[in-house]
């Protein structure tokens, strides 16, 4: 029996912004900083890690031409920073980006994968399957690592047929490629706020994100309006903007960039040094993990609550590839050739991390998705709260309440220090991810004790530590 397609009323009213809004960030004065500083901190980690610039952090020098001269007048800052940025273009950097993007966006529908059910959705308005919000799940095509495999063979071809000299593009294009990928960053997000607005085809209201619907347009274009931006209501649909950009940019960008790092030192070397390796193995690995556990992403912060926006677009398609592939590109400007003592130390930050990492975050995963009582979750002990979720107090999590942070943070620590002890460009990802899972861990605590009131104090009572067992 076909399903009647519903039309909307007329005079219909869009969701009312959320009357008492609890700003993060810092609010809108932090949003409008996100939309400024975010890139200014990728270009000014590109121009710092460069021979004669790897050591001493030198954000404001001008001298290349391109990073922008700030004077007294704050008139002129914008004109500034446009024009820094239009030095910066690259159309074959950006052809190039924008094909990646293409060849993922053709993978997805081609290449075979599962299809899965996300949690309940949560958020605020219309829910464009269903009239009861507690029975809505989405469905998700799971084939992250198949599309990785072809790029995989892919490139093995093209090293067999060329050699490594047509990955030096991607050295040679870096700042190009960060341009690029702002475009993407502001097209991608301009695009989903206003789609927010439009009702999909059945006439029914978008679901928006608890926090990204303040009424306030700055704000809410940089966390995100709309919970689970989708071209399609059907309940059969997969394509989620969130959920595609989430794994595959990112990562992939990530590893294809680490590689043409690694292909720059062996051009200028004629071999590849053990720090390189050990940071493309630990990255590439870490990637091919995450992908290898795609589904587990589905009930994470990024998917079940935070909207998409400007902060997660940048996150996914600038940040995470540029700036995490920092080490490789700090190694092949500045090769380092590591000690067997340092190379065990490595070894074991990197091996320690993945334990607790991987340990903690299946185990959350299970109990989510298949009960207390599956038989993989056998033995663990929980408490139950008075809205009906249960807590997980032993194992993993009766360790501390974020274990898996701190697993996270070993891993790039790991990352960063086969790049050894001569400047502190490439321990920006570890002090940067520290900030970050701290705040995290702050934003969690808050919609938890909201969430559950005096059962999460009983909670922390049970297990007393945040992040790291013992310290914190």
């Amino acid at each position: 029996m076909a399903t009647k397609k519903t039309t909307p009323s007329k005079g219909r009213r869009r969701t009312p912004p959320n009357p008492n809004p609890e700003y993060e960030f810092l609010g809108p004065p932090g949003a409008v900083a996100m939309l400024i500083a975010l890139p200014l901190v990728t270009y000014g980690l590109y121009f710092n890690c460069r021979p004669g610039f790897g050591c001493i952090p030198a954000y404001w020098n001008s001298k290349d031409g391109y990073w922008p001269s700030v004077g007294t007048d704050p008139s002129t800052y914008p004109t500034d920073l446009w024009n820094f940025f239009v030095s910066t273009w690259d159309t074959d950097a950006f052809y190039t980006y924008s094909a990646f993007m293409l060849f993922l966006f053709i993978c997805y529908f081609v290449i075979p994968g599962q299809v899965v059910e996300g949690t309940v959705v949560g958020g605020v308005g219309g829910s464009p399957l269903t009239k009861d919000r507690s029975n809505y799940k989405l469905k998700y095509k799971v084939n992250a690592l198949r599309t990785l495999l072809l790029i995989a063979v892919l490139i093995i071809a093209t090293l067999f047929i060329k050699g490594v000299e047509p990955f030096l593009f991607l050295h040679d294009h870096f700042l190009g490629l960060i341009t690029a990928s702002l475009v993407w960053t502001f097209g991608v997000s301009i695009f989903v706020y206003v789609w927010s607005f439009i009702p999909d085809s059945n006439g029914q209201e978008k679901i928006l994100a608890c926090g990204g619907n303040t009424g306030n347009k700055i704000y809410d274009f940089v966390l995100g309006r709309e919970l689970n931006p989708r071209f399609s209501p059907s309940p059969d649909s997969t394509f989620d903007i969130k959920y595609f950009i989430e794994l595959r940019p990112g990562l992939i960008g990530w590893i294809l960039l680490n590689f043409g790092m690694a292909c720059k030192q062996y051009h200028d070397l004629g071999r590849i040094t053990n720090s390189m390796i050990f940071v493309q193995t630990f990255e590439t690995f870490y990637v091919v993990d995450s992908l290898w556990n795609e589904s587990a992403v589905l009930t994470t912060m990024d998917i079940t609550t935070d909207g998409f926006g400007f902060m997660l677009a940048n996150g996914l398609l600038t940040w995470l590839p540029m700036n995490y592939s920092l080490q490789a590109r700090y190694l092949a400007a500045f090769p380092v050739d590591m000690s067997l003592t340092h190379s065990l130390i490595v070894v074991a930050v990197q091996c320690i991390g993945y334990y607790i990492f991987r340990g903690a975050n299946g185990q959350k995963d299970n109990f989510r998705r298949y009960g207390a009582s599956a038989p993989q979750n056998k033995g663990l002990k929980y408490m139950e709260t008075a809205t009906g979720s249960k807590l997980l107090i032993s194992g993993w999590w009766g360790t501390a309440r974020h274990i898996n942070y701190f697993g996270d943070w070993l891993m790039a620590l790991a990352w960063s220090l086969p790049c050894g002890l001569l400047s502190p460009i490439p321990y920006f990802y570890p002090i940067y991810f520290a900030v970050l899972l701290f705040h995290r861990e702050r934003r969690d605590e808050e919609k938890c004790r909201k969430k559950y009131g005096k059962d999460w104090e009983k909670y922390c009572e049970k297990v007393k530590w945040r992040i790291i067992p013992y310290v914190y």
